[in-house]
Order: C-alpha cells, then structure tokens, then sequence
C-alpha cells in the first residue's frame, strides 16, 4: 500500500469503525460521530498535506499490575495510528517475529504463550526419557521405572528487562523498523508517535508490535546463535529452559550482551531457577513433575485480588452502587483466564461467593 492509498477516506473509515468500537459512550467519539464523514475527509486532507502533527497525549496513572504511566492519544489520532498498524506497520514486522514470541501479534495472545510454554516443559521431559531409553537399551539394561524418572530436572532462566518501554532507544528501534516500511513517509508519520514521549508510549498501537519485533532480536538470538530453542517471550518478559545450571549460566550471560546491545538491561527479577520449582509466566506458575504432567496453578496475586473484588462487590452490591450485570462481566472475564488452568475447583468455590451475592439480597 502507498502513501495515498493508505490516507484515502475508505481506510481511514475501516480504521475509525474498529477504532470506535467500545467507545460510542465516550464524549471523544460521539463529538467525531456526529460529522464523521466531513471529519474523515478533513483528516484525509491533513495527512496528505505533510503537516499532519499528533495531538498532545492525554497522560494518567494506572495501578494494576503496576504503577505505571498511560500516554493516551486523541481520538483523532487513534485512527491514524489504526491505520498505520493494522495497514502497513503489522504486516511488515510481524512476519518477522519469532512464532515464540507472543503478544500483539494476532492468535498470539497470553494463552498462546501459555500452551506453548507448556510444550516446551513437555518436549523437554519427553526428549530426555526417550534418549535415555535408548541409552539403557544399547546397554541391555531394562527401562528405568518411574519412581527413579528423572527427566524433569533441568534450569530455567527467567528474564525481565527493566523498564522495557521507557527504556528504549528512539534512534536505535528506528534503525531497526524503517528499513521494513514501505515508504519514507510511513517512516516520517511512525517517528511522529516514537517521539512523543522518551522510550515508547503505553498508549499507542504502533507502540506494542515495534517492542515485541524490536524484542524479538534477542530471542532470535537466543533460539538461533544460543542453540536454546526451548524458551518464549511475552512482551518484555521470558524464559529458556536447558539441562544444566552451567549452560543456564552461559546463556543468561549472553542474553544479558545481547539485551544491552539493544538498549536494554534486565531487572532484579531475572534469574536461574530449578525446572522443579516451576515456571512463573502469562499469569500462571507452571510445573513439569515427575511424572510428566504439567501443571498450571494460578497466580497467588490473581487470586487474592479476586477474593478482595467480591467482597467488595457484596458490600457494593447491598448499597446499590453496582449491578449484576457489571458483577457478572468482570466475574465472567476472570473466570474465563483462570479456566486456562488446572483450577476448576477455585471457579467453583468463587462462583458460589458470587451467586451467594445475590441470595444474601434478596433476603
């Protein structure tokens, strides 16, 4: 797609119609809604000008997960960035992007990231039964019985960079991103937003695809040059596991050169663990036994935090300040990530609080 293509008013409209969506409540887009149409013209006619200029961000905090800071931009601008991503940006970056790397990239969400991590705890077990099977076998010893299995034993190393988005390099992640655009001007409107904020701005689209290819060098680097393709990434977090706490060693200090040549550190958090003690990562901490069998256990955190809302919602619930409908969303939006786990008795428990919400009520 070129330049005068990609601002013509029917993709601008595509963009504005995914772009509204879940926000026709909202004073930003009933103002544009109600002369969308001269709207979508009038910004058509300003990109092409060459003196389009992104509106200031609307900057606010959030605390969940964590403190962090939301450089939101203006509706207007939401559209344009739409485009960009879901027209040029995407389709040149992530084909590039390592399948074990997950997030913003379409049927590659946090579960995805979840299964896959679980097939690389099992291929790993699985590879180390079946070789030493063989082994025995050429020695004419008989297989090893399954209380001696050893085969999850092994090392993981858990990594975080720190401060992944405020951290990073405007010249460097364009040196890295333009050259995959299709044209200088895609380049010239792309910086416009990688230069709003220092690092990357958590409330732009085009933000999240450029980290994770940006990332994703480091994960090339670890799968290919490493020779450790049994590890994934989420956004700024990651994992490799290896059989031995020597290479585990080997490989984090690698890693550790390969993130700062990009402009990253990594954090405290990061470090080499037992395979035993299992694998905190997309929500869930994760276990390979003995046997073979993975496991997912959910967050201590996601629970607690779930435990806190209900009593909250009893409380509010009995004064009038929420509806069921607003209970049931949220409870229904939990339920349906902690359903990615080994956790059918927690929903269960968790449903009957809820359910006892509306009984206590009516009584």
């Amino acid at each position: 797609m070129n330049y005068e293509e990609f601002t013509s008013v029917p993709v601008l409209d595509v963009a504005y119609r995914k772009t509204r969506r879940g926000k026709r409540g909202k004073r930003a887009e009933a103002i544009f809604e109600s002369r969308e149409t001269a709207k979508l013209i009038a910004l058509s006619e300003y990109l092409r000008s060459g003196h389009y200029e992104p509106a200031p961000l609307d900057a606010f905090m959030i605390y969940e997960p964590k403190a962090r800071t939301i450089n939101a931009p203006a509706f207007r601008d939401k559209i344009v960035q739409r485009a960009l991503t879901d027209e040029v940006v995407y389709p040149a970056l992530a084909p590039s992007v390592p399948y074990n790397a997950f997030a913003a990239q379409t049927g590659k969400g946090q579960h995805h990231g979840l299964d896959m991590m679980e097939h690389h705890m099992r291929t790993y077990f699985l590879r180390r039964k079946a070789a030493d099977e063989a082994a025995r076998k050429a020695a004419g010893l008989p297989y090893r019985p399954m209380q001696e299995w050893d085969y999850a034993d092994g090392w993981v190393i858990k990594g975080d960079v720190r401060k992944c988005f405020p951290s990073t390099d405007h010249d460097m992640l364009k040196a890295a991103v333009y050259p995959r655009l299709p044209g200088p001007e895609f380049c010239e409107l792309l910086g416009k937003y990688i230069d709003q904020v220092d690092g990357l701005a958590l409330g732009h689209q085009t933000s999240h695809i450029c980290a994770v290819y940006y990332l994703s060098k480091a994960l090339h680097y670890i799968n290919q040059d490493l020779g450790c393709p049994m590890s994934g990434m989420y956004m700024d977090d990651w994992y490799v596991i290896v059989e031995t706490k020597e290479e585990a060693r080997r490989v984090l200090e690698a890693a550790r050169e390969k993130f700062k040549s990009l402009g990253y550190d990594l954090n405290n958090k990061t470090g080499i663990f037992p395979l035993r003690n299992g694998i905190d990562f997309c929500g869930f901490h994760v276990y390979l036994t003995q046997s073979g069998r993975v496991i997912r256990k959910l967050r201590q955190s996601s629970k607690k935090k779930m435990k806190r809302r209900i009593k909250k919602w009893e409380r509010d619930y009995k004064a009038g300040l929420i509806t069921r409908e607003k209970i049931e969303e949220s409870f229904q939006a939990w339920n349906a990530h902690a359903a990615h786990g080994d956790t059918r008795k927690l929903r269960q428990q968790l449903r009957e609080k809820v359910d006892n919400i509306y009984k206590e009520a009516k009584a």
